[in-house]
């Protein structure tokens, strides 16, 4: 055949192939920062010291509001309990309504108006925070708050019992209160104030935000640690050796999926080390197996749904190929999110392309059968402009493709497949089989550049879990986007299995660097694969056009 002889004689001398990643590229090791004394004397709030500043501004100007954004709760008020002066009085509430806000009126026996303060009135001259979920939930409670916030004033009317008793009891405010309010929120949870109020500005207000992760530099890491040793000490706690606190920042750059990042939560720290202390059974120094045993329980406690996945793949319900070559066909890694389920995991996934006669439409099943979202729908259409836009030249291209996410029954988003999509439908319209023993994740944009995407460390763990279920024992190839090697914080078995050479990771930054890890031949190689089929399906159509005219022809004169 043609097309064989085209890829005998390219096939070879252009598949250079890199160097994979180093296992120590793909992980984080903490160990020598810790082993390093501070520079200077450290206390944990400098992790933070934009957000230090703002609150203790908020104290000193006559602003009533200070809207907090932070994504765990429990960090933000570490921060704001440290950064609060010792002899400023506080409070915090989760869960309030309007009578622990505003206070109550009861009319008693001797039928006098009998008036029991509320929290803000209590806390005068000092802090309340307050979470802002209660707030969204009943409207009426939000402007009441922002009545206060403005005027500085309770009425009596604010207070609930108030409307069974109106006009008669005293409508004269009560004195200025100077009670200041931190509303902890989230960005999404402003933005519902913002939707349930547009005007909610009208109250003088600072604003501030915690980020949940902080950079992994020297100076940060002995901060965290000076944290994690005052956390212990508070809740008389065993200490935690060197090893287990090198664990312990491994961990916390793992939650982040990024090397140079560490998540701050304070809940996080202390469920963990709680737990730990359960495997300490001789009450010494927490060491690292303890934070080890306590972690990957954790994790198989929630592990439920992988399990099923996993099962489903050694009874070869799910059916994937992990060897030979095949054309149209690629492994792609996506992550498994489910509704209410608390943790994510990586699952494999086989991706499929056939091709017909057609008009160079890329045919997205998943999206005409409503399966997939709009992100979805915009990355396929990313891949057909790009590989349309190198047939140019043809008139009419003669091919167009199906591709399956096969096995999918529940929706689908993102464009983490825009790489394997570009790969299968290459591989139908040239005629090159894809190599099975290779898994691919990767977004595109119109210039073939290869993108970051999300969950890449679960990811490159379902291939691991494929070594560990026995369905893989020789070496396989990951190719990811280049951009996110700095978010590989792969777990431990994951790092042996690259030091072992079983897992191969290459970090690539343009689709044309994939095609001689995938199809074995460069890029300029498939283009003239697909350009020699198209001139033979072109010939085709005009050999029968002509042999049909021909004969048209010749019957005229019958």
């Amino acid at each position: 055949m043609p097309t064989t002889n085209l890829i005998s004689e390219r096939t070879q001398p252009n598949a250079t192939l890199s160097i994979p990643l180093d296992a120590s590229m793909c992980g984080v090791d903490f160990s020598e920062m810790l082993s390093q004394s501070p520079t200077s004397d450290v206390t944990w709030l400098s992790l933070f010291p934009l957000v230090t500043q703002a609150i203790k501004h908020f104290l000193q100007l006559p602003h009533s509001l200070l809207l907090f954004n932070a994504t765990h709760w429990q960090a933000a008020l570490a921060v704001l309990h440290a950064s609060y002066p010792h002899e400023l009085k506080s409070l915090t509430l989760q869960n309030y309504d309007q009578e622990k806000l505003f206070g109550r009126i009861n009319l008693n026996k001797q039928h006098n108006f009998d008036f029991q303060p509320g929290e803000i009135e209590k806390w005068n001259n000092g802090v309340l925070t307050l979470h802002i979920s209660p707030l969204l939930a009943s409207p009426d409670l939000w402007y009441l708050l922002k009545s206060f916030l403005i005027n500085r004033t309770i009425s009596a009317r604010s207070a609930v019992n108030a409307n069974n008793f109106k006009g008669c009891y005293p409508e004269t405010p009560l004195n200025k209160i100077n009670t200041k309010i931190v509303l902890i929120c989230t960005r999404y949870q402003l933005d519902e104030l913002q939707i349930l109020d547009p005007e909610y500005h009208q109250v003088s207000a600072l604003f501030t935000e915690l980020s949940s992760s902080v950079v992994a530099n020297s100076t940060n890491i002995h901060a965290l640690k000076h944290y994690c040793q005052g956390l212990l000490k508070d809740l008389k706690l065993m200490p935690l050796t060197d090893d287990a606190l090198c664990l312990l920042f491994d961990y916390l750059a793992q939650a982040t999926e990024h090397q140079k990042k560490l998540l701050f939560s304070p809940d996080f720290i202390e469920n963990l080390i709680r737990y730990a202390q359960i495997f300490n059974k001789k009450n010494t120094v927490l060491d690292a197996k303890h934070l080890q045993q306590a972690f990957d329980i954790q994790m198989k406690s929630r592990s439920l749904a992988q399990n099923f996945s996993e099962q489903a793949l050694l009874e070869k319900q799910v059916h994937i190929q992990l060897s030979d070559s095949v054309i149209g066909q690629v492994n792609g890694m996506a992550v498994v999110e489910l509704m209410g389920y608390p943790t994510e995991f990586g699952e494999i996934f086989r991706l499929s392309a056939s091709e017909m006669i057609g008009d160079g439409e890329i045919i997205d099943v998943e999206r005409k059968v409503e399966l997939a979202g709009n992100i979805h729908a915009k990355s396929f259409l990313v891949v057909q402009g790009y590989l349309n836009h190198f047939f140019t030249h043809v008139h009419n291209f003669p091919l167009s493709c199906n591709v399956v996410f096969e096995q999918s029954y529940q929706e689908s988003d993102g464009d983490s497949a825009s790489l394997a999509t570009l790969l299968a439908v290459t591989s139908c319209y040239a005629q090159q089989p894809i190599r099975q023993d290779l898994f691919v994740t990767g977004a595109l944009d119109q210039h073939g550049n290869i993108l970051p995407i999300g969950g890449i460390n679960q990811k490159i763990q379902s291939v691991t879990r494929l070594f560990e279920l026995g369905l893989l024992d020789f070496p396989v190839s990951i190719l990811i986007p280049s951009a996110n090697q700095i978010n590989l914080t792969l777990d431990k078995q994951t790092l042996h299995l690259i030091k072992q050479k079983k897992i191969n990771i290459y970090p690539l930054t343009h689709c044309e660097d994939a095609f001689p890890y995938a199809l074995q031949c460069n890029f300029k190689d498939v283009l003239s694969l697909i350009n020699h089929r198209i001139d033979l399906l072109q010939k085709g159509d005009i050999d029968e056009s002509s042999k049909g005219l021909f004969y048209r022809c010749l019957a005229l004169f019958r």
